[in-house]
């Protein structure tokens, strides 16, 4: 079961913290301490299609899709 995000990165909030760190492509992906966002919150993100993992555990939004 994916953990629920924590209460202190609401959705909007983590994936605007990625798109700042510039983590819009799979080539400028970030880790989760990169971008200082705890790993339930990236998993919950992953789930609902948010955000996108690299084969290597990195995480990025693919401003394509927008």
């Amino acid at each position: 079961m994916v953990a629920f995000f924590s209460t202190y990165y609401p959705r909007r909030r983590a994936i605007k913290k990625v798109k700042e760190a510039g983590a819009i492509s799979e080539e400028t992906a970030k880790t989760s301490k990169e971008l200082g966002i705890d790993e339930s919150t990236l998993q919950y993100l992953l789930s609902v299609k948010d955000i996108k993992k690299t084969k290597d555990g990195r995480y990025y939004v693919s401003c394509e899709e927008e």
